[in-house]
């Protein structure tokens, strides 16, 4: 791996935007996951202090940190410490071709409709170069009350149903829908907007449509 330039400064500021991110995400940082940094750190100042270059696999710790703080309530209790998470990531992304974000963006998926991990693999296929797609032609994740966010490079092959999953803060810019994309008034406004800037942009071959109020 190529090396990057790190100082003792670089690695403590980065700590501190980690903590800062937990904050603002309401996450407490467990014994196990403290006593990881904590490991993984030590090592990285001791090759500092010995004048050898750290590298970016050195850093990976950080990179995993800032994950771990990043996911959903759900998805974080699954993973209770670092080191499973990252075992878990490594096995399934390397069989799908996809990112550990999208693997953990599927998880998220699966656990909003109540589904178990098994149903991913049921209900997407993975053809390469990070796309997934689905496999039915009508993609129902109405009524998601929990669900946050869709997997980076997600195809749905028919229609996709989001209304009423008011939870949803965001829409991946590059999520293609073959079909018809289901909505209701009750969404983020963000989310409305980005839906009709996919639409704009050519990414929703099909219609714009509302729920009916009920």
């Amino acid at each position: 791996m190529p090396h990057t330039p790190e100082t003792s400064s670089s690695i403590l500021e980065q700590l501190s935007e980690i903590q800062d991110e937990a904050k603002k995400n309401k996450v407490q940082l467990t014994p196990e996951v403290e006593a990881y940094i904590r490991e993984h750190l030590e090592a990285v100042q001791q090759k500092l202090a010995n004048r050898e270059e750290v590298t970016e696999d050195d850093m990976q710790f950080m990179q995993d940190v800032r994950l771990w703080v990043s996911l959903p309530d759900n998805l974080r209790q699954m993973f209770p410490t670092i080191e499973g998470m990252s075992k878990e990531i490594s096995y399934e992304t390397i069989k799908r071709h996809i990112s550990p974000k999208q693997w953990l963006d599927l998880l998220h998926v699966a656990s909003a409709v109540g589904k178990e991990k098994k149903w991913i693999d049921e209900t997407f296929r993975f053809p390469g170069d990070g796309i997934i797609v689905t496999v039915d032609k009508y993609f129902n994740l109405a009524y998601c009350s929990s669900l946050i966010s869709l997997p980076n490079k997600l195809r749905v092959i028919g229609d996709l149903d989001i209304g009423y999953s008011t939870s949803l803060t965001t829409l991946p810019h590059d999520l293609e829908v073959d079909g018809n994309l289901y909505i209701s008034d009750e969404l983020d406004e963000k989310i409305i907007n980005a839906v009709f800037r996919l639409k704009d942009e050519g990414k929703i071959k099909g219609e714009i449509e509302y729920h009916e109020n009920q």
